[in-house]
């Protein structure tokens, strides 16, 4: 257990290394991930299927609790689907913290609102936290590379 906390730091600090620790750098990168953030949520909040799926790395791993992690394409494009024909989301993305690391950063956010099935007009409260880990591509744009996400309750 020790060995790997100590791998992790580790590595951790090889990232943290890598890339220019510039803070005006950093602060872009921190603004095009915000940036991806409020497409997620308009993604989500207008059941965007197509939107959503493009928002995430072509080796992007989703995994929200109580459900098989999703490892393909094929999978997201399935999730979305599902999920956007079932009701209508009305949810905000927020993040609580956004750090970069060259070529690699991450989010934890909350998200909150609301999702109203499309066969019972009740909506009902979104309450969840996630870990968004994001990879730069080579364009220079960012990408999901792994959601994990899971209720508060």
């Amino acid at each position: 257990m020790k060995i790997v906390t100590i791998m992790s730091f580790f590595l951790f600090g090889i990232m943290s290394c890598t890339g220019s620790n510039s803070s005006i750098e950093n602060g872009a990168d921190v603004e095009k991930i915000r940036e991806l953030i409020r497409k997620t949520t308009e993604a989500n909040n207008n059941g965007d299927v197509d939107g959503w799926v493009n928002l995430f790395d072509e080796n992007a791993v989703y995994m929200t609790g109580g459900q098989p992690e999703v490892t393909t394409r094929q999978g997201l494009e399935d999730i979305a689907r599902t999920g956007f024909s079932s009701g209508k989301t009305d949810i905000v993305i927020s993040p609580d913290e956004i750090e970069v690391f060259g070529d690699w950063a991450f989010a934890r956010s909350q998200v909150t609102g609301t999702f109203t099935p499309i066969n019972d007009e009740t909506p009902f409260p979104v309450d969840m936290k996630q870990i968004v880990i994001y990879r730069r591509q080579s364009d220079g744009n960012w990408k999901i590379a792994r959601l994990i996400g899971n209720s508060n309750k």
